[in-house]
């Protein structure tokens, strides 16, 4: 069977904090998820996930509702327009250290409530996010938004995932910090004075590659293209699913993919678990990213799909889907035809 090199699944709490927003704007949810043919019953699932089309669908369905690139979250709407309108300033620089002057001035004018200043100290670029009334503190759904965005457009301005020394945020830690820590492939930071994106000062010289005819489809597949960019680069993490994948459906062991990409067994385990995440969880999330991208399609038989992703049987694959949704892959697959189909 073929399979997209970069098959990717959103956690279903990403959903839910969009729908949150879209609730505290007055929206009912139930209109949205069927737009996006989303099952409603899948957000009840703590551990369920959603095809990176599905969370794409949702998330536009939103901001044209609202005609806010925000989600009502600042306290005035970003205009549909405003993301793209940073990265047609973006494209206008050379170099990384010029491309973040400039998007800091951008956001400093589409952002409401937030003031946003690049600087450069102690041997690092820091692009630094403040409140500007203290009384009308955001919440870490802000942050997330804005750190995570930003950060996407200028690794996708420089066409690599941009070395980041730490994300900061000024709000308690959550419990999904390790997911965080995965798409910033850095420290997270909490209880910080302000929020930030902090660069180490080697990035300045980094070329700005993209060109102005390639906007268009960056912005018209977000924020799919947003998660790519943080997810599909030269990470070691983006490295180690890619040899995964390719093996299938032979599963090789953690040495076996140290030997491919040339390192140590311990080096690979310590580099992946400082950058949040572990081999194990890598080779769970790849199948059960790939199970979702093959229960799409009603004409592969379950057995097939069990073979393709290294599993013993049919049943071996049954129980190990059933632990990550806590549904079989018939009811997944019935439940997603019958909303697409609605």
């Amino acid at each position: 069977m073929h399979v997209k090199s970069n098959v990717i699944t959103v956690p279903v709490r990403g959903a839910l904090a969009l729908i949150d927003a879209a609730k505290a704007q007055g929206i009912a949810p139930e209109q949205l998820l069927s737009r996006a043919g989303i099952d409603c019953s899948l957000l009840n699932i703590p551990r369920a996930r959603l095809s990176l089309k599905q969370f794409s669908r949702l998330y536009t369905c939103i901001i044209d509702t609202l005609e806010d690139e925000g989600l009502g979250l600042f306290d005035y709407p970003v205009r549909p327009g405003a993301i793209e309108t940073l990265c047609r300033a973006g494209v206008t620089t050379s170099t990384f250290g010029e491309c973040a002057q400039v998007i800091a001035r951008g956001c400093n004018a589409l952002l409401g409530g937030l003031k946003v200043d690049c600087i450069t100290e102690n041997g690092e670029i820091q692009i630094r996010f403040r409140e500007r009334l203290r009384d009308h503190e955001k919440g870490l759904l802000v942050y997330e938004i804005v750190l995570l965005t930003i950060y996407a457009v200028m690794s996708w301005l420089a066409g690599q995932k941009l070395p980041l020394m730490s994300a900061d945020f000024p709000c308690p830690p959550p419990r999904h910090q390790l997911e965080l820590r995965t798409l910033l492939a850095a420290t997270a930071r909490f209880h910080q004075p302000c929020g930030a994106l902090r660069f180490p000062a080697q990035t300045s010289t980094i070329h700005i590659i993209r060109n102005v005819h390639e906007i268009p489809r960056f912005i018209r597949r977000a924020p799919a293209s947003f998660i790519e960019a943080l997810l599909v680069g030269d990470s070691l993490a983006s490295d180690v699913r890619r040899v995964l994948q390719q093996a299938l459906p032979t599963l090789l062991s953690l040495p076996q993919v140290a030997e491919q990409l040339a390192v140590s067994p311990r080096t690979l385990h310590r580099k992946l678990e400082v950058g949040g995440t572990s081999f194990q969880q890598i080779k769970d999330i790849l199948r059960y990213d790939m199970a979702l991208h093959f229960l799409a399609r009603e004409s592969t038989p379950l057995k097939q799909i069990a073979t393709s992703l290294g599993f013993s049987d049919q049943s071996t694959f049954q129980r190990a889907f059933a632990q990550w949704t806590g549904l079989s892959p018939g009811e997944y697959r019935k439940r997603t035809q019958q909303q697409t189909a609605g």
